[in-house]
């Protein structure tokens, strides 16, 4: 159990040091603001619907501001995908990758009040407070944790598979 906790912290270390090696200070004002009002603790989860138009519209406002404000360069895409896997396993309701790669799960068709929302929240108070990558990462995988997307004795595991897993290619497995 001890190396269990020892490995989770190793590798939230490494993340936390990719992350610090990649920020740079950000700002600027999307201009979508005002499109999401709400609080992330008011939302009304009864009227919950699918929004196709509102959900496409609030998955790509996420993707841009992430595409803008993480780090750039090919240095970085590890420390990207790992704040984006994050991303993606909140917006499936806790579906991970499988040993294949797949996921199972389509994070652009989530629900909106639920989970796209609280994303979109959660990137804009991210860039209020200056952007720094592993904060991000954490805010994600903290909502993962406190929706139960992940066990405490799974996630020194997870973070193990969490490096394979991105790496995966089908190219590389194709049959024959």
């Amino acid at each position: 159990m001890k190396k269990q906790i020892k490995n989770k912290a190793n590798d939230i270390d490494e993340i936390k040091k990719l992350a610090e090696e990649a920020d740079r200070n950000k700002g600027f004002q999307l201009g979508l603001e005002d499109d999401f009002k709400e609080d992330i603790f008011q939302i009304d989860l009864v009227d919950d619907v699918q929004d196709p138009e509102k959900a496409y519209k609030v998955y790509y406002a996420i993707e841009g501001i992430l595409k803008t404000h993480l780090p750039k360069g090919k240095e970085n895409s590890e420390v990207r995908r790992f704040v984006r896997e994050e991303k993606i396993i909140f917006l499936t309701g806790g579906h991970k990758k499988d040993e294949t790669g797949k996921r199972g799960a389509d994070s652009r068709q989530a629900y909106i009040s639920t989970h796209l929302e609280i994303a979109f929240n959660v990137v804009l108070k991210w860039l209020q407070e200056g952007g720094n990558t592993f904060d991000l990462f954490m805010k994600f995988r903290n909502l993962n944790i406190d929706r139960g997307y992940f066990e405490e004795q799974e996630l020194s595991e997870y973070n193990q598979k969490l490096k394979k897993g991105l790496d995966w290619n089908p190219k590389d497995h194709k049959k024959e």
